[in-house]
């Protein structure tokens, strides 16, 4: 059964929001333990738990801060062209969603279209001299048919020259 949708909104009674976060900490930590296990990656997570006040440490670091501090020090000393390397900013992020919907989108554009030349061959098969078209339809109808023919030539000239033995 599907898990229901989590209401994000402030909790209200403080007992229940702190065992929320302390629940929404341990699943995170243990996807992030599942991540460097599978993928063998060095990680590590820094969680702070919103406004400090002066004399408090509401941060949680894992695996550890000295580990956490070792890693970002690592990281740290590498030359820019090796720490960039694999990264990606928030530009270059949205530029391949934004590439990739407009793929969909022509995809969906040309299915479109091969279903309205469809619907228009189906409606000239069954009754040719009521159905009105416009010049640019029928171009457009003409050149799908001259497509589908090719396809059809292709795929016989395509059987015939395979041979069995």
């Amino acid at each position: 059964m599907a898990r229901a949708k989590v209401k994000l909104a402030r909790i209200l009674n403080e007992s229940k929001r702190q065992a929320t976060l302390k629940k929404r900490k341990e699943a995170l930590i243990k996807k992030l333990q599942t991540i460097c296990m599978e993928c063998r990656a060095e990680s590590c997570m820094m969680i702070c738990d919103g406004p400090n006040d002066p004399g408090t440490n509401d941060s949680m670091v894992w695996p550890s801060r000295q580990e956490a501090a070792a890693m970002i020090s690592r990281f740290l000393s590498l030359p820019e062209h090796q720490r960039s390397k694999k990264m990606i900013t928030h530009e270059k992020f949205l530029e391949s969603i934004l590439v990739r919907e407009n793929n969909k989108l022509q995809a969906l554009k040309r299915k479109n279209e091969q279903m309205e030349m469809e619907d228009i061959l189906h409606k000239l098969l069954i009754e040719s001299t009521s159905v009105k078209l416009e010049s640019e339809k029928l171009t457009q109808t003409y050149f799908y048919i001259e497509d589908l023919i090719q396809k059809i030539e292709s795929k016989k000239s395509s059987s015939q020259n395979v041979g069995f033995p």
